[in-house]
């Protein structure tokens, strides 16, 4: 798995531009609004989503595999690169936002929550789909946020009646909601994760 890491490590050293561009818009955001900040551990995450689809190219796997792993070993990495590496950069945000800015604890903590569960369900739903589609992702995405939204913009129009109730009970009852979504998230990491394992076994490398 040191292969694995030391692997992505490299990739990661090559994207300069675009980790220069995050730092700048981090000093930005740290001198200006203070929580904008933490959405850039989002953008971060779309960019480590792409070390699935550098790994994958056939020239590259064809390298990649040959070394002592296996692909369910594969897919817990990048599930622990992709998240982890994105969860420690938002706490490090937090911080330096805190630091710059510290009468905003309120709508930083409350940012925080927000953005801690972002990163969780996206990459539930972002890997497997990077696994499977590589290169048309982005395509298919688009499809899918489009269809999302269209359907949600159908939900809320069904339910205009009872969306101020229920903002009531969620506001009223926000620590059990929190956790109680925390912990889906949780579960529909573990099942990404073993349908990770299950499309990456079935391509041919």
């Amino acid at each position: 798995m040191k292969g694995l890491a030391v692997y992505d490590m490299t990739w990661l050293k090559g994207q300069k531009k675009l980790l220069m561009i995050l730092a700048a818009l981090t000093i930005l955001y740290l001198v200006t609004d203070g929580t904008t900040v933490l959405f850039l551990s989002v953008i971060y995450q779309m960019l480590m989503l792409r070390t699935l689809e550098w790994n994958l190219r056939a020239d590259n796997s064809r390298f990649l595999f040959t070394l002592p792993f296996t692909r369910r070993e594969y897919v817990r990495e990048k599930y622990l690169f992709i998240l982890g590496s994105s969860l420690v950069l938002t706490i490090v945000l937090y911080i330096l936002a805190f630091a710059f800015h510290p009468n905003k604890m309120m709508e930083l903590t409350a940012m925080l929550g927000v953005i801690l569960l972002e990163l969780l369900y996206f990459s539930a739903i972002l890997i497997p789909m990077m696994i499977k589609l590589g290169s048309n992702m982005q395509v298919w995405l688009t499809v899918i946020v489009v269809a999302i939204a269209s359907l949600t913009a159908l939900m809320i129009g069904g339910l205009q009646e009872t969306v101020g109730q229920w903002v009531t009970v969620i506001r009223g009852n926000l620590p059990v909601v929190y956790t109680l979504v925390a912990l889906l998230g949780l579960v529909c990491l573990g099942v990404s994760m073993k349908i990770s394992e299950g499309i990456l076994g079935r391509e041919e490398l």
